[in-house]
């Protein structure tokens, strides 16, 4: 486990990993014969010196300020690059600032959660409330879990006659510690708040410390002591800390990243586009628009590598052009370490189980982390998947239950990308095609 006393350690450590399954954006019209193996994204072999003269002529400093400006491996570092998350920082500082309660920040991967929580402990810093940042692993025990956390909380925040037995206390706790133990130590807090973000909760997967945890939150709200936990993590955080406890349920403030609209999305592309002295035109971000489904993450990576090919041509103004170039290195780039879903990925786009645009759409329900119920599941408050279609992806699908999913919550917005891109391949390979039937 990291533990960080400062936002500022907190954010220069984490990767922000992660589609809207509701868009509105249409799907463009699909081809649904099989198309020639050269015009999908492969990885093509660069001419000798390709690469380093490019970079040559864009110049170190021009790639790092591209970088910097869509920032895609960190959180945002500052409440205004928080594009889209408004409400949710506001309902976050409502409920645990004021209302004292606990948090609960879930989502998919990439769905901006580490940056809504950073935000969030600056506003908290501003008023003097002590923060205090970790990052969960497996294996952690309750005792080992509250006792780095309960040594990082200051003694200025004790009474001066009480501060050696605060110590001595904190000192003994051990493994077998309690949650009753640790509130006897927390109840001596009486002069600031202090908050904890336990970021990445979702990868404890012990049901016997997730009890703990939830009967610590139970015993610190009902003794309305001076101390509260954020958690963050996937969409099973909730069920995890409340089943122990449910009436835990009136003292914890949830909030979820949902995907973000298309204005924000724009808003966010803008804002990155503009700090590398650059802008994207209408087509480009209508585009970024439809293959990034409301992910801020995808939003990020593509519009990263599009700027970065406009830059390569010499030109300030991302085009549609330049997008598509970006979106073909973008999912090169993710193959790489998805070597078996991109092989899949690339038949079903070449039209090797049919026209594409059903799994498209199943690709819409599933992006930003989402589920969807198996047609022969029960749970019918998510949309059904056809059993042709769930075998047509394999393996890059995970049937859990009467759930599917996505093994990696990032791939359907890059399935999304690369129909579009063997989309447009197609379309220009026709009036070849058509020539030379002519011929």
């Amino acid at each position: 486990m990291k533990w960080y006393s400062t936002v500022t350690q907190f954010a220069a450590e984490r990767f922000n990993n992660a589609g809207d399954p509701d868009s509105n954006v249409e799907t463009p019209p699909l081809a649904a014969a099989p198309v020639a193996e050269d015009i999908l994204p492969m990885a093509r072999p660069a001419e000798p010196g390709t690469a380093l003269a490019s970079l040559a002529r864009m110049g170190e400093s021009r790639l790092d300020r591209i970088y910097t400006a869509f920032d895609v491996s960190q959180p945002v570092g500052e409440p205004g690059d928080l594009r889209g998350r408004e409400d949710e920082v506001e309902a976050l500082l409502s409920g645990v600032l004021y209302r004292r309660n606990h948090g609960i920040v879930s989502g998919p991967r990439g769905s901006g959660k580490t940056s809504l929580v950073r935000v969030f402990g600056m506003y908290a810093d501003q008023q003097g409330i002590v923060v205090l940042y970790s990052a969960c692993d497996d294996g952690t025990t309750f005792g080992q879990l509250m006792r780095s956390y309960l040594e990082q909380i200051p003694f200025s925040s004790v009474d001066a006659d009480a501060v050696k037995a605060f110590e001595q206390r904190v000192l003994e706790f051990d493994t077998d510690s309690t949650p009753h133990q640790a509130v006897t130590i927390m109840s001596m807090v009486r002069y600031s708040q202090v908050i904890v973000v336990l970021d990445e909760f979702d990868r404890i997967s012990d049901p016997d410390l997730h009890w703990k945890l939830s009967s610590l939150f139970k015993l610190i709200s009902d003794a309305r002591l001076p101390v509260r936990f954020v958690l963050v993590g996937g969409r099973s955080v909730f069920a995890d800390v409340v089943q122990g406890h449910p009436s835990l349920i009136r003292h914890v403030t949830r909030v979820s990243t949902s995907p973000l609209t298309a204005e924000s999305i724009d808003a966010l592309l803008d804002q990155c586009s503009s700090r590398c002295g650059m802008s994207f035109d209408q087509d480009a971000r209508t585009m970024l628009e439809r293959v990034s489904c409301g992910s801020p993450y995808h939003a990020r990576l593509f519009g990263m590598h599009s700027a970065i090919c406009a830059d390569q041509q010499g030109d300030t103004v991302i085009t549609e052009v330049h997008v598509i170039s970006g979106l073909r290195q973008a999912f090169v780039e993710w193959a790489s370490f998805n070597e078996e879903d991109a092989a899949i990925f690339r038949a079903l786009a070449a039209g090797r189980s049919g026209n594409p645009g059903p799994y498209v759409k199943v690709a819409r329900r599933l992006a930003f982390g989402g589920e969807a119920d198996h047609v022969d599941g029960r749970d019918h408050t998510l949309p059904t998947i056809e059993p042709g279609l769930v075998e047509g992806f394999g393996k890059a699908l995970v049937i859990d239950g009467e759930s599917v999913s996505f093994r990696d919550s990032t791939a359907p917005e890059f399935f999304i990308a690369l129909v579009e891109l063997v989309h447009r391949d197609t379309l220009k390979e026709r009036p070849a095609r058509k020539d030379r039937q002519n011929v």
